[in-house]
């Protein structure tokens, strides 16, 4: 079972380099970590995209880039088609995103899993790795669906409980986040909850729990309201997949490690392989530990299809 980060780091070493078709990688940041990750092990990077301005890119971080597979490209909805058709043909068993907006790479993957007839809803899942929690802690969905419905939430769901089994997980438990409201009704989200606890509870969504708790008050103090004990609050008790309500809800709360104590990793798992999608304003060191993410996860799945 991988526990952390540093668990993650250990097996990219030992399970690369892997072929990395590299979005647009055309700022001094995101080269940077290129480079480290190859330095590493992790990776063999192909670079796809203004050629001039990766070259720059390469030059300012010392990195020789010319032993690599280079593929032209200007146009960022051309960029990211090429990378992703990579990594659906097989010919990369990851993409990675550069400096491109992650809505040119998130429409490529619909695409590509429309043209497979895999039928998966695409999602990303955001891993926090949180001091005196002894497992990774995933949000989802933090990138793709705006405001999924029922069926949009059951498939979110399905994709982060692969990624944890994938990870030695073997009944990952889920928190449905909602609100909750003693007057009026309950809300929309909190209906999809109960709905998708029978659901879990039937096998709809392989081995898993989803847990009777909608809120952190529920999760951490057992639905006390008044008076709490915050020095009672046991880590443990923290499920491994929380659900949002909505893509705003997600990426807000995934962004809080610029605040908090916690290690933040972000990916997309396709039907073929990972996208490593590190957000704007991360940092090298950051987006090599996504890298390494993606280089473990590949190599489960590889081994999940033979």
């Amino acid at each position: 079972m991988i526990r952390s980060l540093a668990d993650i780091s250990k097996l990219a070493r030992e399970k690369g380099p892997k072929k990395i078709a590299v979005l647009a990688p055309e700022d001094e940041e995101f080269m940077l970590a290129v480079k480290k990750s190859w330095e590493l092990g992790y990776i063999e990077p192909v670079l796809i995209g203004n050629i001039k301005k990766i070259e720059a890119a390469a030059e300012k971080v010392a990195f020789n880039i010319g032993p690599f597979q280079k593929i032209a490209g200007d146009e960022h909805q051309g960029i990211s088609d090429l990378g992703i058709r990579m990594l659906f043909s097989g010919a990369a068993p990851i993409a990675g995103k550069g400096q491109i907006p992650t809505s040119y790479i998130y429409r490529s993957i619909i695409r590509e899993e429309a043209k497979a007839g895999s039928g998966m809803t695409v999602s990303v899942v955001t891993f926090w790795e949180v001091p005196g929690i002894d497992h990774l802690v995933a949000f989802t969905d933090t990138g793709v669906n705006i405001k999924p419905d029922l069926k949009a939430k059951g498939e979110i769901i399905k994709n982060a409980v692969f990624i944890y089994h994938l990870l030695g997980y073997p009944r990952p438990k889920i928190a449905v986040l909602s609100g909750q409201r003693e007057a009026g009704g309950k809300l929309a989200s909190y209906e999809d909850y109960e709905a998708l606890q029978k659901a879990a509870n039937a096998g709809d969504f392989g081995a898993c729990e989803i847990v009777a708790a909608t809120s952190f008050t529920d999760i951490f103090l057992g639905g006390r309201d008044r008076r709490v004990d915050y020095g009672a609050i046991n880590g443990e008790e923290m499920p491994h997949i929380l659900l949002v309500p909505s893509l705003d809800t997600g990426n807000i709360i995934c962004k809080l490690d610029f605040f908090l104590d916690v290690t933040r990793s972000s990916l997309v798992a396709t039907s073929r392989g990972p996208v490593c999608i590190p957000a704007r304003s991360d940092f090298n060191d950051n987006i090599v530990q996504q890298i390494a993410m993606s280089v473990v996860l590949a190599d489960r799945m590889e081994k999940e299809v033979r």
